[in-house]
């Protein structure tokens, strides 16, 4: 799922996005802005958040706990929006559930390292 939601993000793939996030889906970023799955996706369509590359992941870790998992790693990444930077060296902890046989993700923060 990480390595999809990754590649998703770095290709401005909304379509794979919008099936992986949960309709109230929410990313706190490091520098402690908050956007919806709707504001997220938008920012992407539009190339007004764009990724300058791949997405890596490292010390990467998942807990299930029946239907829910919690994941949480570092990752590095070279992020515009609105052509300032965002992204960079983060610590991030994802929340997925599981519905109707299918992983969702529910919740994203991050903080810088």
């Amino acid at each position: 799922m990480e390595t999809r939601w990754n590649e998703a993000r770095a290709h401005a793939d909304v379509a794979t996005l919008d099936r992986i996030l949960v309709d109230d889906w929410t990313v706190t970023h490091a520098n402690g802005t908050t956007d919806s799955k709707a504001k997220y996706l938008a920012d992407l369509r539009s190339g007004a958040r764009k990724f300058g590359g791949p997405v890596t992941v490292s010390d990467f870790v998942v807990r299930a706990y029946g239907d829910t998992a919690v994941a949480a790693g570092s990752s590095q990444s070279t992020v515009t929006l609105n052509g300032q930077p965002q992204g960079g060296a983060l610590h991030f902890t994802r929340v997925y559930v599981k519905r109707n046989g299918a992983w969702r993700m529910v919740v994203t923060q991050a903080t810088q390292r």
